[in-house]
């Protein structure tokens, strides 16, 4: 650890997003060192914490039984107090549709590194145009967890949508939206040993491809279309691609692009907006997609956000991915303010090779 007393983070530097709150209440519950974090989202539209950055407050208070002062909307000051984790059982209601997925990412790693059971019902979005979706989650985050010793899984119980969604990148932190209909995502976590390094530096040949178009309450045809648009620009053949129809309170479209390879995977979700053709959101999709697998790293921009967390806590690991985003330089800004673990980002012909410990 970089020390035992209290640690004041500024909120507001680099990214200046929600990934520094939970990353820093995360960090707060793994050293058991106080948190002061001032000017939190300051150059935000809406400034301070939001009702989903609410919830992953709630969610750190009530897995560290910590006490907790400034947890109020628009608050751009708070302090923690954590206590010891405990494990046993949380019930998050974010209220909204902001993200349940984000809620997550803030004490999945704690709890892994206390070893003690954890089952966490969590209410809220599931799938929003800002936030990674839960599928991100499970299919290419958990993955990785596991190969560094985690017994965990993650089950969608219900989706919820974000009403209005727009945009069309990932763990950007979500709005605050009001909710088309509350979705529910469990996560339960086994007692296991501490996290073990991983490395993850080759990106090998792709041994699977999936696309799913996810719709509720719209024609099938949208996602017909939005596959058609894959399977021409990707080459993606008629049995990787599947039309999903699911329930929820409002019209929804989410399309994901999914390739795994024998030690890593990547997935890429767009959105469907009002008024934009269902070709232009996998064209979107099918961009991000192909810049990825141009790039030729086992490591995608959004994962290398989330991994560096559990390596530092691991002690070790190393990672190749593209260029990284301000998101995952300012969380290893984050990283540095309470772990003595020294992470290097160095160039390698077109990609980075950050090495942990």
């Amino acid at each position: 650890m970089a020390g035992s007393g209290p640690v004041e983070i500024d909120g507001a530097r680099g990214e200046g997003g929600g990934q520094i709150l939970r990353t820093a209440l995360a960090l707060a519950m793994i050293t058991g060192r106080p948190l002061r974090l001032r000017r939190i989202r300051a150059g935000r539209a809406k400034p301070g914490l939001r009702r989903q950055h609410l919830a992953c407050v709630e969610a750190a208070a009530a897995l560290c039984h910590g006490e907790v002062r400034g947890a109020t909307l628009g608050s751009q000051d708070l302090e923690l107090v954590p206590h010891a984790i405990t494990g046993g059982a949380l019930a998050i209601d974010i209220g909204t549709a902001g993200s349940t997925t984000l809620v997550v990412q803030t004490i999945l790693v704690p709890a892994l590194a206390a070893g003690l059971p954890l089952r966490a019902v969590i209410t809220g979005g599931t799938h929003n145009p800002l936030a990674p979706p839960f599928e991100f989650l499970e299919r290419v985050y958990a993955p990785h967890l596991r190969a560094m010793g985690a017994d965990v899984r993650l089950t969608l119980d219900r989706h919820g949508f974000a009403s209005g969604g727009g945009g069309r990148r990932a763990n950007a932190g979500a709005p605050d939206a009001a909710p088309s209909s509350h979705g529910q995502v469990t996560l339960e976590i086994a007692a296991a040993g501490p996290l073990r390094p991983i490395e993850v530096v080759t990106a090998g040949p792709i041994t699977t491809r999936r696309a799913t178009a996810i719709l509720a309450r719209l024609a099938t045809h949208v996602g017909d279309r939005e596959l058609a648009v894959v399977r021409d620009r990707l080459g993606f053949a008629a049995s990787e691609c599947e039309v999903r129809e699911v329930t929820a309170g409002g019209a929804a479209n989410v399309l994901l692009l999914e390739v795994e390879r024998a030690e890593s995977r990547e997935l890429i979700s767009a959105f469907g907006e009002k008024s934009v053709r269902a070709e232009l959101v996998a064209s979107r999709a099918c961009d991000d997609l192909a810049v990825f697998l141009a790039a030729d790293v086992p490591v995608g921009e959004h994962l290398a956000d989330q991994l560096v967390l559990p390596l530092a806590v691991a002690g070790g690991g190393r990672f190749r991915a593209a260029p990284l985003s301000l998101h995952a330089t300012t969380n290893i800004e984050t990283i540095a303010s309470f772990l003595d673990v020294p992470i290097r980002v160095e160039p390698a012909d077109g990609s980075v090779i950050v090495t942990v410990g």
